[in-house]
């Protein structure tokens, strides 16, 4: 299998073998009845076996000047040693990543941790390659910090492959929009004019869910640029109440599908009410509560209920949605981990993992409790903007 078509998990994997093997060697050179002496054992003892591997390895120094490549290194960026050594290997990191890859390697090295990133460099071939650099401290024989000593692979087909997957998912989502809207256009002019007292009551559910599927759509790609830290909720101001609201009258059909009763505790809309003032992305935040609730609804039995509650207190806005149900305990660590689903048919794993960055994207966070005695509550809480009096509650505030 190339490194290229590795996953993460097994190059990192692979990474701690080889230290594994580093240690056991360094251990049988220092053990007492080692025939090695100390003039003869440092850390350049294992380079050897690091030379001709097949990923590309850099050691740095306590310095954090690099001072040795193995050769795989040298025959992929076509340069020779001296010129790679001390801080020459930086001149072929892409110039747009430079900086996030100094500042990441430099802090690292401060705080002598484990590291990853990810950085285009100068392929011998001239064209700008892809590369998983992860480094880690070593010690000297004797036990002093030695420097870092990291493991590259190129990672070009799999940032192809991903671009590709994601250039296509978002051609789908922009052709789908469109016979959306006209769906939307056409069931609004279809039944503009409807006075059946059966029918006529059902409409308002049906562009209600019309719009969802339309807001979904949009969430997802939001959805997909936080992930990767390109999409920044904008300050517009929303009542919290109001988006939780719509969330509860979008799942309330699934709800009723599934013989669940949902009760929902939602301050009202009554302009005596101080609404509960937050800012942010309404479809980002009406998808996360959904997403939330649509989870409760899932693991509930027939017969069950599931409740939430929104009450803003303070400079917080508070919401619970609780179901009787307990969260398998082998998921609980990874709860809100992508992909992490268990006992759902077609679950995807995927709804608390967007809902926690959708959450933490606008300043607040998820968390849960559970037992088989107390149920499951999902807690999200976000902060509210500061209260300010209007010139209308001054005056009721001032009326006898």
């Amino acid at each position: 299998m190339l490194d290229s078509e590795k996953t993460r998990e097994q190059l990192l994997a692979e990474l701690a073998a080889a230290r594994r093997r580093i240690a056991r060697l360094e251990a049988r050179a220092t053990a007492p009845d080692s025939d090695c002496t100390p003039t003869n054992v440092t850390a350049d003892f294992y380079l050897s076996i690091l030379d001709d591997a097949p990923a590309l390895i850099w050691r740095a120094g306590p310095d954090a000047k690099c001072d040795w490549f193995n050769a795989t290194w040298l025959a992929f960026t076509g340069r020779a040693m001296h010129q790679e050594i001390g801080d020459g290997w930086a001149q072929g990191v892409h110039p747009g990543d430079f900086d996030r890859c100094l500042e990441t390697y430099l802090r690292a090295f401060s705080a002598r941790e484990f590291f990853e990133m990810e950085y285009r460099l100068r392929h011998a071939s001239g064209q700008y390659r892809w590369i998983l650099d992860i480094g880690c401290p070593f010690l000297e024989p004797g036990g002093s910090f030695g420097g870092y000593i990291g493991y590259c692979y190129d990672i070009t087909q799999r940032k192809k492959d991903e671009r590709f997957r994601l250039d296509v998912e978002r051609i789908i989502r922009h052709d789908i929009k469109t016979p959306l809207h006209s769906l939307k256009t056409l069931t609004q002019l279809l039944f503009a004019d409807v006075k059946d007292p059966e029918l006529a009551p059902l409409l308002p559910t049906l562009y209600r869910a019309i719009n969802n599927v339309i807001n979904l759509v949009d969430s997802t790609d939001k959805v997909m640029q936080l992930e990767h830290g390109r999409y920044v909720p904008p300050a517009t101001p929303l009542d919290l109440a109001t988006v939780v609201r719509r969330a509860v009258d979008s799942l309330t059909p699934l709800a009723g599908a599934a013989a669940v009763a949902l009760i929902a505790d939602i301050p009202p809309a009554d302009r005596h009410c101080r609404p509960c003032a937050a800012t942010g992305d309404e479809v980002l935040l009406e998808t996360l509560f959904a997403n939330c609730l649509k989870n409760a609804i899932e693991a509930s039995p027939p017969g069950a209920q599931v409740r939430l509650s929104c009450h803003c207190a303070g400079n917080t806005g508070r919401v619970d949605i609780h179901n009787q149900g307990a969260i398998p305990e082998a998921i609980r660590p990874t709860f809100f981990d992508k992909y992490v689903t268990m006992g759902k048919a077609h679950g995807t794993g995927l709804g608390t993992y967007s809902a926690r960055l959708i959450a933490r994207a606008h300043g607040g966070d998820i968390i849960f409790t559970t037992s088989p005695e107390a149920g499951t509550t999902v807690a999200v809480r976000l902060p509210l903007a500061a209260a300010e009096a209007s010139p209308g509650s001054a005056r009721d505030t001032a009326a006898p």
